[in-house]
């Protein structure tokens, strides 16, 4: 009890020490928040006033005002780049001639001599009427079966039996086991 008395007294001095010169200062219970602490109930404890009431201080504000522009529509021609086709010669590895044909009037005055006369008599088949008429049986397709092995594939496994012979050995028995 006697440490928690010397303690506060200390606390009290410290606290005065704080107030005097006519500023306020931050104190020990002060926490900078601009609220009193929950450890000021507003009492008196040795001659000294804890947060019983509270001195203002004089702020200077200092209002500082700048004109900003205000935007306006600018237009900006940007030149943007194109491509254009322009033809360019292409060198050739292999070079193949290549022969144009000409038409050129030729006259010929040589006469040809054909070994017929020009009209001349074409042969015409005569038809020749048919007295009596004989049906001959043409063969006609048929089925035919012919066997042809298909391979016919199982999804279950076949198992064969097969005689192996197997060695056993047959160990005795004694009776100490």
């Amino acid at each position: 009890m006697k440490i928690f008395i010397v303690l506060s007294v200390a606390l009290a001095v410290a606290a005065g020490a704080a107030v005097e010169g006519g500023k306020a200062k931050r104190g020990v219970w002060d926490f900078g928040s601009g609220h009193e602490s929950s450890f000021s109930s507003g009492g008196d404890f040795g001659g000294h006033d804890f947060g019983g009431h509270k001195e203002e201080e004089h702020v200077k504000h200092v209002t500082i005002v700048k004109k900003v522009p205000v935007p306006y529509p600018v237009e900006v021609t940007k030149h943007v780049p194109v491509e254009v086709k322009v033809p360019y010669p292409v060198e050739v590895e292999k070079k193949v001639p290549v022969y144009v044909e000409k038409k050129v009037p030729v006259v010929v005055e040589k006469k040809v001599h054909v070994d017929r006369p020009v009209p001349y008599p074409v042969k015409v088949p005569v038809k020749v009427p048919v007295i009596h008429k004989e049906y001959v049986e043409v063969p006609k397709p048929y089925p035919v079966h012919v066997e042809k092995p298909v391979p016919v594939y199982i999804k279950k496994p076949v198992y064969i039996e097969k005689t192996v012979p197997v060695s056993i050995h047959i160990k005795k028995k004694s009776h100490w086991h």
